[in-house]
């Protein structure tokens, strides 16, 4: 697949890997409308400071776990008057290019600036983010075509789809009425959203027809067979062979595309229903015979007499998709019995809901005007222009996300993303958490101060509760000398090392081991043999000390005194400190 290409992209490809890791420093908790200096452990998160390395910070705690992500970048208009100023000639952003890029920078276009901005950021974006989660970007038309070409090099297993916001009624550029923006979706390829409010929302029966017409039988000789239907009931009575099996038998010689579909090879009571398209055209069936002879069974199989008059099948089949299966084994979608004297499953008022998603949204209530609304009645008065609608938002996140899922934005801007978050858990009695990033000054007193209001209510509007936990970027965790920097303190120092060997998460807890016992993951014991003002040894009085047994140890420490060869007989890997500490 080609990529795209721009000045200074070699310099910022693998930039994610040199960026600091700095500890997130605790600065409050505000927890049922009152502010302390605890942490809540509520899970919601606002984080004040650069973007980049508050999503490197997140790492040890949430890599490979957020399920949500969206993100508001700038959309490089270049437009400097905003209070979140919209250009990549921003002050901060030019001096981080002079950094990274060197003196390359002095001949990038504004374009190109965008996207070393972006790169970095996706990268560690994509490092948070589950195997099956979902991305949603907003951007406009001056970047979006960069932007999907960069996401199909980045995530290039996922589908990617761009949607079309009406956002406004219009802004003249150039002789055009611009009216819309887009959101581009980096979803899983078989993702299945939730029910959205304002589209697909009308109740409908979750079968859907069997026949598959983007295939046909000679790609798919295995799902080409006859299916015989009583004629006294309208029941499955059995499938006939498939094409494949009679080329295998030798029942049929011809070519596969030659392969007449007989209506006369039905057993005596009932009639042959062939994959065909509502056209007239040949097609095959979504299932093999055996599965769909299962699924009947299973009542996942539904047989109705066909509308059409003029068709060559007398009845018309369909089936349950695996989505709709999954949500009744899970509960969500509610059987309420059996058709009479056959298998199939009824669902009475608790039809499935359409959830797709469609790629133009027209909805008032997504005009931009109406984010600046919510944002004027929450301060009572204008302090931030342009905020993204908190319909639009809410809207999205119901889409991608279930009731526990932790929904992250790394663009906060006025705290929209939070705020549909609280609103949605209100709604639906959900724990989903928030974790927001903003890096402008006004991080505390319009991002922080919304989600506040928006938990303790404002206006005539009730509050939704609940509580959040502020932080800013602290000490990095290593000096320049490269030592480890104490200052960040030993609880944050273990859980970078923990991270750094398991990809998981520390948890610290009492434990019967010493006191530099970390955990154990997949049979190894880890240990970090440090204290800030000695010189530590791995020895045998070391050794004698630890009492979790495993099938390896990888030990941390100053210094070892056992030999190699002792180290290898007992299956344990030391690490010196701080040589052999990685850097992510």
């Amino acid at each position: 697949m080609p990529t795209l290409h721009w000045i200074g992209k070699e310099k910022v490809i693998n930039h994610h890997l040199d960026v600091p890791y700095r500890v997130l420093q605790h600065s409050y908790g505000f927890n049922n409308g009152v502010q302390g200096g605890t942490e809540t452990g509520s899970g919601n998160k606002i984080i004040h400071g650069d973007n980049l390395e508050a999503l490197k910070a997140l790492l040890p705690e949430y890599e490979g776990r957020i399920k949500c992500i969206y993100i508001d970048p700038p959309y490089n208009t270049g437009n400097e008057g905003w209070v979140y100023n919209d250009n990549v000639n921003d002050p901060k952003i030019k001096k981080w290019l002079g950094l990274v890029v060197g003196k390359e920078s002095e001949d990038l276009t504004r374009h190109d600036k965008w996207l070393c901005m972006i790169y970095p950021r996706l990268k560690l974006l994509q490092k948070l983010l589950t195997d099956d989660g979902s991305l949603i970007i907003s951007i406009s038309h001056h970047e979006v075509f960069n932007l999907i070409q960069v996401c199909k090099e980045l995530f290039s297993s996922k589908q990617i789809v761009c949607v079309t916001v009406q956002t406004s009624g219009g802004k003249p550029a150039g002789g055009f009425n611009y009216q819309h923006e887009y959101l581009i979706f980096i979803v899983p390829n078989d993702f299945e959203p939730n029910s959205l409010l304002f589209s697909g929302g009308n109740t409908r029966t979750p079968f859907e027809g069997l026949t598959l017409a983007t295939f046909d039988k000679k790609q798919r000789p295995n799902q080409t067979y006859p299916v015989f239907i009583k004629v006294i009931d309208g029941s499955l009575a059995g499938v006939g062979e498939s094409l494949q099996e009679r080329i295998k038998k030798g029942t049929y010689s011809g070519t596969m595309e030659d392969f007449i579909y007989n209506f006369d090879e039905a057993p005596e009571g009932t009639v042959a229903v062939w994959p065909i398209t509502s056209k007239g055209k040949d097609c095959v069936w979504r299932l093999v015979s055996n599965r769909l002879i299962n699924d009947w069974e299973k009542g996942y199989i539904k047989i109705s007499a066909n509308r059409t008059k003029n068709g060559k099948n007398k009845y018309s089949i369909q089936y349950l998709p695996e989505g709709v299966i999954k949500k009744i084994e899970q509960g969500v979608l509610t059987v309420s019995g059996k058709e009479d004297g056959i298998p199939t499953l009824t669902f009475g008022e608790n039809k499935t809901v359409g959830s797709e998603i469609p790629t133009i949204w027209i909805e008032k209530s997504f005009y931009t005007v109406n984010g600046t609304s919510v944002l004027d009645e929450i301060f009572n008065t204008k302090r931030f222009n342009y905020p993204k609608p908190l319909e639009l938002i809410s809207e999205i996140i119901r889409a991608i996300s279930s009731s526990d899922d932790i929904i992250l934005d790394s663009f906060a801007g006025s705290g929209t993303t939070a705020h549909a978050v609280l609103n949605l858990n209100k709604q639906d009695g959900g724990n989903r958490k928030f974790i927001v990033i903003e890096m402008e000054d006004y991080a505390e007193n319009i991002t922080a101060e919304r989600v506040k209001r928006v938990m303790n209510g404002y206006g005539e509007t009730e509050g939704t509760g609940g509580s959040f936990d502020f932080y800013t970027l602290g000490q990095p965790m290593f000096m320049e000398d490269g030592n480890l920097n104490e200052l960040v303190g030993i609880d944050k120092i273990r859980q970078y090392i923990y991270y750094t060997e398991t990809k998981r998460p520390y948890i610290a807890m009492v434990h019967t081991d010493n006191d530099y016992y970390l955990s154990t993951h997949e049979d190894t014991a880890y240990y970090f043999n440090y204290e800030a003002d000695l010189v530590t040894n791995l020895d045998h009085a070391f050794l004698a000390t630890i009492k979790t047994a495993a099938g390896q140890y990888v030990i941390y420490a100053d210094n070892c005194l056992l030999t190699k060869e002792y180290l290898v007989k007992h299956n344990i890997i030391f690490k010196k400190i701080p040589r052999d500490i990685t850097k992510f």
